[in-house]
């Protein structure tokens, strides 16, 4: 099948399917979504021709539309307007038109390819342009507008949710990422399926008992890792380093590094780090997703203080690295992606944070229980191979529908 892929895409993993072009070149895209390609990588690998279309910031009133080709692949780069509430030039603000002209660009694309089937990810612009455009589609509805609208202004949060109810209300078939996601998306749309996330598996059973025996050998000097997509209350970074401060009082050589939006050395989380008064901490920031991976899979623990999470990608792309994960025993869809009690406490409380850390680090035997039994999930429930299928199947029904 021509599979079009409208989402958020950005050329930190796009550029891979693109070797005939520098990545220099290529505009930045719209970032956030590094599973995305994931997910191209596996239909490409099954034969399938795609096409990614995403949207761009235009820089400098650069509002021309850009394309890219390399075999099987195609990339779609269409402006949006830079600013959501003030003017643009002679273009109002994306927000106060709640997207119509990123929503109207995006359907041009999709109708001038006539693919054979579209997936839109999120449930904004990408979702209306693929009910706009007239073809059979499938919306992946990643996370609650409601719980969202928090994390914005008002106006422009509002905005947001409004376009998400209204395509929610119009969308024929749905998926999300999780049970916890399930009756937020059925309240509005009645058939819906839960396809999880999906992560690359690079290390095979034999590399991650040798990378065990590698951590237990140096985990009197652990490396703990925080990935946070914006520092903020619902990410609730504070109690992590909170945490982290009561770790080091008992591990002085224990290190915890910061990446992700607000993680910048003098970001939001260096703030609050140098207000608590806390030592060996280091903030990397933004990097790319290959740079990040590569870190975390020589760490001995994530980390994830987050108080909601509609999935976590990051959960599963630390547990199929070796990696494990203490998360919240009720954050949304953490208890769920994680699927083992014990590495699950109460994220509001920083010293059970701290405890449950210092016990994993504290006993190897207990700790190579959990990275076995972490990866062992994740290759049975959330392998890209796996999770691609599944959505396949669902293109095939809704095709026959």
């Amino acid at each position: 099948m021509h599979i079009v892929i409208v989402s958020p895409s950005d050329k930190s993993f796009i550029a891979k399917f693109l070797s005939n072009y520098k990545e220099k070149d290529l505009p930045y895209g719209f970032s956030g979504a590094p599973f995305i390609g994931t997910i191209i990588s596996e239909l490409l690998s099954n034969n399938h021709k795609v096409t990614a279309i995403t949207t761009s910031v235009a820089i400098g009133n650069d509002y021309s539309t850009k394309k890219f080709t390399n075999g099987d692949f195609t990339w779609i780069v269409v402006p949006s307007r830079p600013r959501s509430m003030r003017v643009n030039g002679n273009k109002i603000g994306r927000i106060v038109d709640l997207y119509a002209y990123e929503i109207k660009q995006l359907t041009k694309q999709i109708q001038l390819i006539k693919p054979d089937f579209v997936h839109a990810h999120w449930s904004y612009e990408f979702a209306a342009a693929a009910i706009k455009a007239g073809f059979p589609y499938l919306v992946t509805v990643h996370d609650n507008a409601f719980k969202v609208r928090k994390c914005f202004s008002f106006l422009f949060g509002l905005g947001r949710l409004l376009m998400a109810q209204i395509n929610l209300k119009r969308i024929k078939y749905a998926s999300t990422v999780s049970p916890y996601m399930l009756s937020y998306v059925k309240s509005s749309c009645e058939r819906v399926k839960i396809i999880p996330n999906p992560v690359v598996i690079h290390m095979d059973f034999s590399d991650i008992e040798k990378a065990l025996q590698v951590k237990i050998a140096t985990i009197s000097n652990p490396r703990l890792i925080m990935i946070n997509n914006g520092w903020d209350m619902r990410k609730n970074g504070i109690n992590g380093l909170q945490a982290f401060k009561k770790i080091v009082e008992v591990i002085p050589n224990a290190e915890l590094h910061l990446f992700g939006f607000g993680s910048e050395p003098t970001g939001l989380a260096f703030d609050d780090a140098q207000k608590i008064n806390i030592k060996n901490v280091f903030f990397h920031g933004v990097v790319p997703n290959d740079v990040l991976l590569n870190f975390l899979k020589d760490s001995h623990l994530l980390l994830h203080p987050a108080l909601e999470e509609s999935f976590g990608v990051v959960l599963i792309e630390a547990m199929a690295n070796g990696v494990p994960v203490i998360g919240g025993a009720t954050s949304g869809a953490v208890p769920w992606v994680i699927d083992n009690e014990l590495l699950l406490v109460n994220v509001k409380n920083y010293q059970e944070i701290s405890n449950k850390a210092l016990q994993l680090l504290a006993d190897s035997s207990l700790y190579s229980e959990v990275v076995i039994n972490g990866y062992k999930n994740t290759v049975n429930r959330f392998s890209a191979k796996k999770v691609v299928e599944q959505y396949q199947d669902y293109y095939n029904l809704i095709l026959q529908c």
